[in-house]
């Protein structure tokens, strides 16, 4: 007889990803999953190679080397920052830390939904607040807060929406909780925007206050393979996330890019730069068609179609896929009439663009 496992583990729905595969013959242009369409640095590719001949120890688990640099090139304390296997372990090790039966935490309705999983693992309740015209409620955040809420989850930009929060947005919401609750705010896709006037959040971090920032080398930095994320927190929360992390989580090899990668600031600006003009011009190409396009900050943009009409989002995410391009279809979120679409490699974009036009 098979051991039991948790209730809560039998009732999670298996998380999903875009597909993988396309008809027989047909060449993959894979824009369902927010990679970046550009080669990583050439510097953090060779450090990969020079790495490899420290694959007989195990990687230094504390990360100096790599929080010394992100300390350096962000103006940070590197003793207030964390590191792990992408973003995601990181939000899970946050909500083991602080979610648990009994606890409640408060999502925006179409912020990144791994981490509503990582909550239900740990056994705490999710409270949901409505976007109204998909983007997030500050006031409805701060209003929703309850003596039992620990977390409050914010992602700027916002995927899968593409949104950027209103200037002043963040500091207006930590204002508005009580000291005990721990904002944290994912910044995965902060690096694409070029405004000096962004709030990342880390001076928040710096004056003490409960928030903690997420960051990723797989976005703007082209390491979604080499799995590295890490975070901006209280020293009273890195302490406790590294008292859970896993210590050999992240290899000397992701480390190695990642700490190479930091420090090549001409190849992160020109791949900005690049992928914000491609994205503007898909942008453009997709409203000639008469389609209507959410304004976004990231890698992405969310893209709606008419149900009532042939080209409707399922009947054209089935085409596209049909010649090998795979976009990312929002039922998930609730939104059956919009696609989530990578911003690729600009060859990549005119082939997307033209396979529309020939579908619409």
């Amino acid at each position: 007889m098979p051991t039991t496992r948790r209730d809560v583990i039998g009732e999670l729905p298996a998380y999903e990803l875009a597909v993988q595969s396309v008809p027989a013959g047909k060449r993959l242009i894979q824009l369902g999953q927010n990679e970046l369409g550009i080669e990583p640095s050439p510097v953090a590719v060779d450090a990969i190679r020079r790495s490899a001949s420290h694959l007989t120890r195990y990687p230094d688990p504390d990360h100096v080397a790599l929080r010394t640099a992100l300390a350096a090139q962000h103006g940070l304390r590197p003793d207030l920052i964390a590191c792990g296997a992408g973003s995601m372990e990181l939000m899970g090790l946050l909500t083991t830390a602080y979610g648990e039966p009994g606890a409640e935490v408060i999502v925006s309705e179409y912020s990144y939904k791994f981490f509503r999983v990582q909550c239900a693992i740990a056994g705490a309740s999710v409270r949901v607040v409505a976007e109204p015209d998909l983007r997030a409620d500050i006031n409805a955040l701060a209003a929703a807060v309850t003596e039992h809420t620990r977390l409050v989850f914010l992602v700027d930009p916002n995927n899968p929406t593409g949104w950027r929060l209103e200037h002043g947005a963040v500091p207006k919401l930590r204002d508005a909780l009580p000291e005990d609750v721990l904002l944290i705010v994912d910044g995965a896709y902060a690096d694409f925007i070029t405004d000096p006037g962004h709030e990342t959040g880390f001076d928040l971090v710096d004056r003490g206050n409960n928030v903690v920032v997420l960051r990723t080398f797989s976005k703007a930095y082209g390491l979604a393979g080499a799995r590295v994320g890490w975070m901006y927190a209280p020293a009273d929360v890195v302490d406790t996330v590294n008292r859970i992390r896993p210590p050999n989580s992240i290899t000397s090899q992701s480390m190695a890019a990642a700490q190479a990668a930091v420090g090549d600031t001409e190849h992160l600006d020109a791949v900005v730069t690049e992928v914000n003009r491609t994205r503007e011009a898909f942008c453009a190409q997709a409203r000639t068609l008469g389609l209507s396009v959410s304004p976004s900050a990231g890698n992405f943009v969310l893209v709606h179609f008419d149900r009532n009409v042939q080209q409707s989002a399922s009947r054209v995410y089935a085409g596209l896929l049909e010649q090998g391009i795979v976009v990312r279809p929002m039922n998930a979120y609730n939104l059956p009439d919009s696609v989530r679409i990578t911003i690729g490699s600009a060859e990549e974009m005119d082939t997307l663009a033209d396979e529309l036009r020939h579908l619409l």
